[in-house]
């Protein structure tokens, strides 16, 4: 249970197995857990590390807003990267795991082999009716009751939150264990920070290494930000996981596993 003091902050990552590096960027409200099967797949093969981003699992979380924003949870990749003396690896980040892959690559080419980008976008993507509103409301009782009151608020006004539970009960219990992992102001700023983060649309097309996208195919919001992510980096590769919202790799990892295992031999392998 590895803890690291980088850029002021106090870092928890897991690590296991040997060989070529695996760096593993988990997506708002989730942690380390959210990559337990690909961990268990990977690790027999590849040196695997997952990262708790500030203010997220068992990370400690500034109190400051302005200690959140995309740009600086890449430089804490960047930093827990040169603490374990990792010149170059695989990004695999989901949602804003994703974001912060996608900075990262353009802010340190060098040290990037492959990037998967996992149900996210280069700035934009698709947001419920309404949502800014929503959003400030669930700022307003994450801070006064909790994350908890947060979460069931979100839980019955969201309509994709709505939608998605509906289809899929089992998911609602699954979101809400993630929530509660998050400190407050973690849930607090890092959304916030997702407004304010300069669209790396336009710089796409600098990433020169191979590049796997997946989506779930019922994950309507990021329908056109997969799309552009596919038509902007060259020979991109674009997955739609039948069945999976979200979080294809924890919803459906025996599809996801295969296609990201042959996705890596095919980098590392030839």
């Amino acid at each position: 249970m590895p803890f690291e003091l980088i850029n002021g902050v106090s870092l928890h990552y897991e690590e296991a197995g040997s060989g070529e590096a695996i760096v593993l960027l988990h997506g708002y409200t989730g942690s380390t857990r959210d990559w337990a099967y690909q961990v268990a797949l990977l690790s027999s093969e590849y040196r695997v590390i997952a990262l708790d981003h500030r203010g997220h699992g068992m990370s400690s979380g500034p109190h400051e807003e302005e200690d959140y924003s995309i740009p600086i949870s890449s430089g804490d990749v960047y930093g827990l990267m040169q603490l374990l003396g990792l010149d170059r690896c695989c990004l695999i980040g989901h949602s804003m795991g994703g974001f912060v892959a996608l900075q990262f690559a353009l802010d340190h080419p060098d040290m990037v082999k492959a990037l998967v980008l996992v149900d996210t976008s280069s700035g934009t993507f698709d947001v419920a009716p309404g949502y800014p509103e929503l959003r400030a409301k669930l700022d307003e009782l994450a801070r006064e009751e909790g994350i908890e009151s947060a979460f069931e608020y979100d839980a019955t006004h969201n309509t994709i939150r709505i939608e998605r539970f509906r289809l899929h009960p089992e998911w609602r219990e699954i979101a809400r264990d993630k929530a509660l992992g998050t400190s407050v102001d973690g849930y607090i700023y890092v959304a916030r920070s997702f407004g304010k983060w300069q669209p790396v649309t336009d710089r796409l097309g600098e990433i020169r290494v191979p590049v796997l996208i997946f989506r779930g195919d019922e994950d309507a919001p990021f329908v056109g930000a997969s799309e552009t992510l596919r038509e902007s980096i060259a020979g991109a590769e674009l997955v739609v996981v039948p069945g999976a919202g979200h979080s294809p790799h924890e919803e459906a990892p025996v599809v996801f596993n295969e296609k990201l295992a042959s996705f890596l031999a095919a980098v590392y392998q030839g």
